[in-house]
């Protein structure tokens, strides 16, 4: 009785209520206008033009493209770019949305020639606007519907991504480690994971997923679990690597591969490593030189089964670091298509020899952000560095 009792209670001062009224008043109009006015800023317009249209255009003409591009004669080309666009527009609506778009569409250019010709009165004209209105609005609202149900199961997906990548690094006497992540879309494949083991050894996992997004976090998501469940079993290289690739093989697809450095430490600065399909780990010198690329061709995880990665035996004396990164740092792109590269992360590697393990990972994060300006990455960024105390 008391919780219907509330309920009533709270419907009546709905009603009643003059702050809260039924419909949106001219008020809340006006409140949503000047709140739309004064957030945008001139970013939001640049990119608009600069960032957002190009990837919408890209997106939608990408079956054309190619075909596009290879005509030489201008009219000709922007007619077939428009009407590319109109049809990668329709393709991505479902089919009875599609019906609706051709019905609005076709309603508006009947506005325009009963408008020229005068065949109708204008309240009919008035009327055919308005329906033609009505349509394209209830078009938008089902596809904005769409993508705040697809947003809340990705937000769901993100945040579960988040709990997988630490927050912190371990704290030891030994070992100084940073690192950094930074997702391409509202998911992304890249796991990094420090482990340190009762018998004073640390387990290290640094992957990335092919692609980003959706796929590539489930990918990431049942390679993490995998290695965890492993490491308590056995962390030798071997043990988890294998693994890896046998579970990964039975539950991911034809394009579901996981490429990853795995490292183990023992307490005196030796490490056990092993590569598969990642860029190779440097390992960097008290001096900021690049004294060893660890790692070279091979095939990622969950490509085929039985299959057998080398194990690499190292040292690291004090101050001496390894550094590891995603190819979404090296390749990189800004504005004039110039990439980051492998060879200005070794540059950077080599600026303060004597910095911590976090200063490092600060540098290569700045330079990479200046790099990109404005520009969103293509790929998921990935930086990982571990020092010997």
């Amino acid at each position: 009785m008391r919780d219907s009792v509330t309920d009533g209670s709270r419907r009546n001062t709905t009603h009643c209520n003059p702050y809260n009224p039924p419909v949106a008043r001219l008020r809340d109009w006006l409140d949503l206008g000047r709140s739309t006015v004064t957030s945008i800023t001139q970013d939001d317009v640049t990119n608009l033009y600069s960032l957002e249209w190009p990837e919408t255009k890209k997106m939608l003409m990408a079956e054309h493209r190619e075909s596009i591009e290879q005509e030489p004669r201008r009219i000709k080309r922007w007619i077939r770019t428009v009407s590319a666009i109109f049809y990668g527009l329709t393709k991505k609506l479902a089919p009875h949305r599609r019906i609706l778009f051709g019905l609005s569409f076709l309603a508006f250019f009947f506005c325009l020639a009963s408008i020229f010709q005068r065949t109708r009165g204008d309240f009919w004209v008035f009327v055919e606007i308005a329906a033609t209105f009505l349509m394209m609005t209830l078009l938008l609202a089902m596809e904005l519907i769409d993508k705040l149900k697809y947003r809340d199961e990705l937000q769901l997906a993100r945040d579960l991504q988040a709990s997988l990548i630490p927050k912190s690094m371990p704290e030891s006497d030994r070992w100084d480690v940073a690192a950094f992540n930074r997702i391409a879309n509202t998911v992304g494949g890249d796991i990094y994971d420090f482990v340190p083991l009762e018998d004073g050894r640390m387990a290290v996992l640094f992957g990335d997923a092919s692609g980003h997004g959706m796929a590539a976090g489930l990918v990431m998501a049942v390679a993490h679990a995998s290695f965890r469940t492993q490491l308590e079993m056995d962390p030798s290289p071997t043990s988890i690597v294998a693994s890896l690739n046998r579970i990964l093989c039975r539950t991911g697809g034809s394009r579901s591969f996981f490429s990853c450095v795995y490292l183990l430490f023992s307490p005196d600065g030796s490490f056990e490593a092993s590569v598969a399909g990642h860029p190779p780990v440097l390992k960097v010198d008290a001096n900021g030189k690049i004294a060893e690329r660890i790692g070279r061709g091979a095939y990622p995880l969950g490509v085929k089964a039985g299959l057998a990665w080398e194990i690499v035996s190292g040292h690291l004396e004090h101050g001496e670091r390894l550094l590891l990164h995603s190819d979404g740092l090296t390749e990189a792109r800004n504005v004039q298509e110039h990439e980051f590269g492998d060879q200005y992360v070794e540059v950077i590697a080599g600026w303060h020899p004597e910095a911590s393990a976090g200063a490092l990972v600060e540098a290569l994060v700045g330079e990479w952000r200046m790099f990109m300006g404005n520009l969103p990455p293509d790929d998921d960024v990935s930086i990982a560095v571990v020092k010997r105390r």
